[in-house]
């Protein structure tokens, strides 16, 4: 068990220019849309983002999806 001073694995590296932009897009609630390897196209804002995972909500009443970083073929900003 960790204690609380200490780093768990690896954390999100805020000096890389695609991390700082997708902030920007949280904290601007920008649209993005997220192209999937598999192909799968999902619209939305991006809520938050850890070293892992982006969390996208499609609109204000809707769940999070949780999408893994290692399956976004592409992101981009809708506006």
């Amino acid at each position: 068990m960790q204690s609380f001073g200490e780093q768990r694995g690896h954390g999100l590296d805020t000096s890389l220019p695609s991390v700082r932009h997708i902030q920007q897009c949280i904290r601007s609630r920008l649209p993005v849309s997220v192209l999937m390897v598999s192909g799968l196209e999902l619209q939305g804002t991006i809520r938050w983002q850890d070293p892992q995972y982006l969390a996208v909500q499609a609109g204000d009443r809707e769940s999070l999806t949780l999408l893994n970083r290692n399956a976004i073929a592409v992101l981009r900003q809708l506006e």
